[in-house]
Formats: C-alpha cells, sequence, structure tokens
C-alpha cells in the first residue's frame, strides 16, 4: 500500500497548521467501468476516498480545489463555527470506504456552513452517492436527490460551467438523477433540453448518452 499511497502537505487556511494527507498515485487508478451519472468504478483503488482534506487540528474540511478557495466572510464563519470545538479523530491516514464517506460528509458541512454554491453542496452530495452505491447501500437514493436538488437550482441560478460541467453536461445529469430516483416526467423534461441544445455538436458523447437515456426512461415508462 505504501507504493500506492503519498503524502500531500496540506496548510490549513483556517487554523494555520500543517498536517499530511494521503493521495492514491495516478498510476494506480485503473478504471473499471463507469455510471451513466459519471460514476468511475475503479478495479483496486479508490482516489474518490483521499480526495477531502481534514485538518486533525480544527476540523476544516473541503475538496482539495476548494481547500484554500476561501472568501474573507467564508473564513470567518467557519472560524466562528470550529471555535472551541475537539477534534476527536484523523483522516490522515489509509482511509476505507466509511472513512471515505465521513470525510466527504464532514465537508457537506463545512459547504453549508461557509455559505458555498449549490453546485459544490451538489458535487459533494452526489460523490457520497457513489461511496454509498459501492456499498449498495439505500442512501444512494437520499444523497442522489440532494445533488439533483442543488444542481437544479445551481442551474438556474449559476453561471456555467458548474465545475466541470458545462450547460448540456447539467441538463443530462439533471435528467439522469431524475431518472435513477423515479421522476420520469422530470427525466424526460431534462433529456429534451440536453438533446436539443445546440452544444450537442460539441459534445457527441453526451448527446450519446442522451438519447440512450431517455430510451431507457420510456422503457421504464412503459412498465409502469
Amino acid at each position: 500500500m505504501n507504493e500506492i499511497l503519498y503524502d500531500k502537505n496540506v496548510k490549513c487556511p483556517i487554523c494555520n497548521n500543517s498536517f499530511s494527507s494521503k493521495k492514491v498515485r495516478v498510476s494506480a487508478c485503473v478504471v473499471d467501468r463507469r455510471d451513466e451519472d459519471f460514476c468511475i468504478h475503479y478495479k483496486d483503488f479508490n482516489p474518490v476516498y483521499y480526495e477531502i482534506f481534514v485538518c486533525p487540528h480544527c476540523g476544516y474540511a473541503a475538496s482539495e480545489n476548494s481547500f484554500d478557495n476561501l472568501s474573507l466572510v467564508e473564513l470567518n464563519r467557519i472560524k466562528e463555527m470550529l471555535s472551541g470545538k475537539i477534534v476527536g479523530r484523523s483522516f490522515c491516514d489509509e482511509r476505507g470506504i466509511n472513512d471515505a464517506i465521513d470525510s466527504f460528509k464532514l465537508a457537506l458541512f463545512i459547504a453549508d456552513t461557509r455559505g458555498a454554491k449549490k453546485s459544490m453542496i451538489a458535487g459533494i452530495c452526489l460523490k457520497i452517492a457513489w461511496l454509498y452505491r459501492e456499498l449498495k447501500d439505500e442512501k444512494e437514493m437520499v444523497f442522489l436527490k440532494y445533488a439533483l436538488d442543488n444542481y437544479g437550482i445551481a442551474y438556474d441560478k449559476e453561471e456555467m460551467p458548474l465545475g466541470n460541467l458545462d450547460e448540456i453536461s447539467v441538463q443530462y445529469l439533471l435528467g439522469e438523477l431524475s431518472r435513477r430516483i423515479g421522476k420520469l416526467n422530470d427525466a424526460v423534461f431534462w433529456f429534451n433540453k440536453a438533446v436539443n441544445n445546440p452544444l450537442r455538436v460539441n459534445n457527441p458523447r453526451i448527446e450519446k448518452m442522451t438519447r440512450e437515456q431517455w430510451t431507457a426512461v420510456k422503457q421504464m415508462s412503459k412498465k409502469d
């Protein structure tokens, strides 16, 4: 395992203490398959387990991409919330799937505290759902719904792209998440928007996936 993981040195923007967090080497990330909602299944080691940095000194948690990206208002909100709290657990060593889930839930709590964009909250919820999927746990559906709700708000109120998702990808994802939780009419609505989006010419993979999942929704509707 020592050959698979390496230590990433991190300085916490909240308490200014330094710590190390494990990461998975890119060479160890072998893709097995991909689900229709962009979930990637890996053959041996899942890098998502280590995506969240959690400060062992103050408890601040966020993804590597957003860990240092704090406004002064966000910084003060988090400092006030974490002030005086005792951190009784470290996420700095090797993580199992339950550790990964708990790290993402901490990041979700912090994101809500800092008043993060709904697209950030949606992305965290979606990855928690993927981790529960790995466990075959029904809580997956709870977090798929949270992801759907927050992506829906973000689609209406935030500028594109939402993270690494362009407009047609967001429309497709809203359709697929709706399909997965059984909101078939909503799924048809979003797939229809995606398949008629002029951006489809620039993203033939998403167009193909949209048409395939649109067909899947029609088949599900006939069964119902």
